[in-house]
């Protein structure tokens, strides 16, 4: 079975979601004590302490990508760099609550700044895994609305087809293979290679500049492909699709139709 990929609306969804299940599983059995308090007011504390502390990390998180990237590292760096700091908004944020102004200065600040760094490296670990188990997922196709009229035969296949060498493998993991493809879900780009994919927090045109050039073109507002990830194109109704190495389909815009063309992509 072929798994949908997430939007990066959806993700946020899927986000808000896990850390309000997380949230009411604390409060139902009070895993972190609170004192005497009621189970209604302990659901309504950690459902808004959590997405609160939640909407901190993601505004972190967008910090700490740009460290990652200054420094030249993988961008999971940038999401770990966050962490701390979730911790010590949501150790101000509790204290603040409890005790004002001197418990967020007193002595009981390193305490409970561990005990928050622990729950936002746990939340980090959890999403870390839950990601890195979606990325191995097949991807899907880009557009199954009709089937083909009359594909067009396929060009032979190169040897090693994709991008093996680029500045946006820079962003990636050690050893990730040759790019296939571009394609752009809300602000993320996803990476497609064969067999495997990432996604990565940034515009369709900065990924596209850091491909070499001339190794491929925009094909669509949301797509960029390799040239030679091309193995020949096909008709889906009025709609026109590239096929691409491991059985993928991208469609083309109308409008760079005789951009394809004057480059020798598509036959006359």
């Amino acid at each position: 079975m072929v798994a949908r990929r997430l939007s990066g609306a959806e993700r946020l969804m899927a986000e808000a979601g896990v850390v309000a299940l997380i949230a009411v599983v604390v409060a139902v059995f009070d895993l972190i004590p609170v004192g005497t308090v009621s189970l209604g007011a302990r659901l309504a504390l950690w459902l808004a302490g959590f997405l609160a502390a939640w909407l901190v990390y993601l505004a972190a998180a967008r910090v700490g990508i740009a460290v990652a990237r200054l420094m030249g590292l993988a961008d999971y760096w940038g999401h770990a760099l966050a962490v701390p700091f979730v911790g010590l908004a949501v150790t101000y944020g509790v204290l603040a609550l409890i005790g004002g102004a001197d418990a967020m200065f007193g002595a009981q600040f390193g305490a409970v700044w561990v005990q928050a760094l622990l729950v936002a490296a746990g939340f980090f670990a959890l999403f870390f895994v839950l990601y890195a188990r979606a990325e191995q997922a097949p991807v899907q196709e880009a557009a199954q609305e009709a089937a083909p009229d009359a594909p067009a035969p396929p060009a032979p296949a190169p040897a090693v087809p994709g991008v093996a060498v680029s500045a946006l493998h820079q962003r990636l993991e050690p050893g990730f293979p040759p790019i296939l493809a571009l394609a752009a879900e809300d602000h993320y780009v996803r990476i497609i290679a064969d067999g495997k994919s990432a996604l990565v927090l940034m515009p369709l045109a900065e990924a596209a500049a850091l491909m070499p050039e001339g190794s491929g073109a925009q094909v669509h507002r949301s797509w960029w492909l390799a040239q030679s990830a091309v193995t020949g194109q096909r008709r889906a109704g009025r709609d026109l699709q590239l096929m691409l190495h491991g059985g993928m389909a991208a469609p083309v815009s109308r409008s760079r139709i005789p951009q394809l063309k004057a480059l020798g992509w598509l036959s006359p």
